[in-house]
């Protein structure tokens, strides 16, 4: 009878010695992480009453934190938005040089002004599809669709290309004073969405995929808005259905389709010209107005950034003098811990070699 009862004496010993070694664990972990982040393992249990406050102060820096993550993200959408501007304006820039010079007697081929109007096109449709890991950035708040159709690609949406568009428009010829007149009326029309003869030629319905600049009654849409603090909010607003990109659209789209050589009456031609080059150089000016909005959003948004890092680090201050923890304290602790644990672990190993037939 007393076998058994020093056996069973054992086992619950054994059974013990697991548990103290379990409870060895949880505090090593907890003096590991004193000691690797200067915090209390268990802030909550030590700080009794002063748990609120520090509840309070985490929940604000989790807050801050958030707003810094989305904030930065917001500037690295700003910053492509605002190179794509500077890209396309670029582009714009060199075709309108040379239609300027166009007139001249050293002036390049009309067929080298179509071709560069042409690229130009290109590189507007290509630059404004700028994008990151939330879609693309001149879409409105159709961030999941490329905003412009490419240039000679039909838009499932209509079964019309740009391209196509615009050549039905003039498909009546450009040769005489009228041809012209008719011509920029009709393309005015087109990229003003106030073709009512057949509204799958207008902007929005063929070469804009981005969300419209009105609602169904007429109003106008809200752009891409975040927040960027708890009071206050900031738009996106260069979008690819702009009054400055669709200028600019227009007027090398009558550069690239209608070579102005082959126009007749020199009247003509050159109203034709000027047209094309006012339209360019109306873009323009937009493209750079739009370019300097983006460029000012980004000094706010990085105002806004240097104030809420100072405030984190006045948070982790705040935090650190509630939940701080003693690391020298923690770190001799911990090798205090280490030690015992590995005499529990070999008292548990002699322990669990035991059996019965000691005993016997």
């Amino acid at each position: 009878m007393n076998e058994i009862t020093r056996t069973v004496s054992t086992a619950l010993q054994s059974l013990r010695q697991q548990e103290t070694t379990s409870r060895l664990a949880a505090e090593i972990s907890n003096a590991s992480y004193e000691v690797t982040t200067g915090l209390k393992a268990r802030p909550y249990e030590a700080l009794g009453h002063k748990s609120a406050d520090a509840i309070a102060i985490r929940m604000q820096i989790v807050r801050n934190d958030g707003f810094l993550a989305s904030n930065k993200q917001l500037d690295r959408r700003f910053l492509a938005v605002e190179n794509a501007l500077g890209s396309i304006r670029e582009a714009g820039q060199d075709v309108l040089e040379t239609a300027l010079f166009a007139q001249t007697s050293a002036a390049p081929s009309s067929a080298f002004l179509m071709q560069s109007a042409r690229s130009a096109l290109d590189t507007l449709v290509d630059r404004s599809a700028a994008s990151d890991s939330s879609g693309f950035l001149m879409s409105g708040t159709r961030s999941d669709v490329k905003p412009l159709q490419a240039w000679d690609v039909p838009n499932p949406e209509t079964g019309m290309s740009p391209k196509g568009v615009v050549d039905e428009l003039l498909a009546g010829g450009v040769n005489t004073m009228a041809d012209v007149e008719a011509g920029i009326a009709a393309l005015k029309a087109a990229f003003g969405d106030a073709d009512t003869a057949n509204p799958d030629r207008n902007f929005e319905a063929t070469f804009y995929n981005g969300s419209p600049a009105k609602d169904v009654a007429g109003q106008p849409n809200p752009p891409l808005m975040a927040r960027i603090s708890q009071t206050e909010t900031m738009a996106q607003t260069a979008q690819a259905n702009a009054p400055a990109m669709r200028d600019l659209m227009r007027g090398l789209a009558m550069l690239s389709a209608v070579d102005a050589n082959q126009i007749a009456d020199p009247a003509a031609r050159e109203a034709w010209m000027d047209e094309a080059r006012d339209a360019i150089s109306t873009g323009l000016g937009g493209l750079t107005a739009m370019e300097t909005d983006t460029g000012l959003r980004r000094t706010r948004l990085a105002d806004i950034i240097t104030s809420q890092q100072s405030r984190a680090s006045f948070l982790d201050g705040e935090q650190l003098l509630l939940e701080g923890a003693d690391q020298y304290e923690a770190a001799t602790r911990l090798t205090q811990l280490q030690t015992q644990l590995e005499s529990s672990y070999a008292v548990t190993a002699r322990l669990s070699r035991m059996s019965f037939l000691n005993y016997l």
